[in-house]
């Protein structure tokens, strides 16, 4: 039986997805894919993890935490470089709230993922069995 609950792999893909979809979305095209990037990296760590519930609360919370302390330090630098060093502390509250909502993006993410994978093993072993 396997007792790691914190898988590497998966974590290290969905922070690639998200830093892709930041890049992409926000600084390429302007349009913010934020929170539903964090949201689809949720649900691809979830469904990765091959575990129950908890487990993919877990990845998809730590997901959260580490995708959101990059993208939201990639914000205070691209603030820095275009001039508005002086506003980042009075936002400062503002980046604390971001972090703990895309957190919950990720971990809601990480269960929908996990109930996911669930169903789609549910219906390959049905379908196995007639």
């Amino acid at each position: 039986m396997n007792t790691e609950i914190i898988k590497r792999n998966p974590l290290i893909i969905g922070i690639c997805i998200i830093l892709a979809m930041y890049v992409i979305g926000d600084v390429i095209s302007g349009a913010s894919l934020l929170l539903p990037s964090f949201l689809f990296a949720g649900i691809v760590v979830g469904f990765m993890v091959n575990g129950n519930i908890k487990t993919g609360a877990i990845n998809g919370a730590i997901l959260g935490l580490i995708s959101s302390i990059l993208v939201n330090a990639i914000l205070i630098a691209m603030m820095f470089l275009e001039g508005y060093g002086n506003y980042v502390t009075m936002l400062f509250l503002f980046y604390i709230v971001n972090i703990v909502i895309e957190i919950v993006v990720c971990t809601i993410g990480g269960v929908l993922g996990t109930f996911i994978q669930t169903e789609t093993v549910e219906n390959v072993k049905e379908e196995d069995s007639s």
